[in-house]
């Protein structure tokens, strides 16, 4: 019976871990904005960014895509920093 309690408290912190991050999907957002209130970490991002030509850029700078609730990915890269907008949703970075 212990072992089986263990198992369902640890799916649960799994669970409640994933679904803290959430994004809506085919919008796109600047780290700041998944950071401060989409549940993403800086590691989150910058493990997105591993093995691209945008592993070494400032974070401050990436527009990300959100693929799935909580998935991000197709980074691109903002000239002059990403700025997300007033209102949610997808857009281009600024320059």
């Amino acid at each position: 019976m212990k072992f089986s309690s263990v198992i369902l408290a640890l799916f649960a912190l799994v669970s409640t871990g994933l679904a803290d991050k959430s994004c809506t999907p085919s919008f796109d957002y600047c780290s700041d904005l998944l950071i401060k209130s989409k549940g993403f970490t800086e590691a989150d991002l910058k493990d997105v960014l591993k093995g691209t030509d945008l592993e070494n850029e400032p974070l401050k700078n990436i527009l990300f895509h959100c693929k799935n609730p909580g998935i991000v990915g197709h980074p691109k890269l903002c000239q002059s920093g990403c700025k997300d907008p007033e209102q949610e949703g997808s857009h281009k970075c600024d320059g």
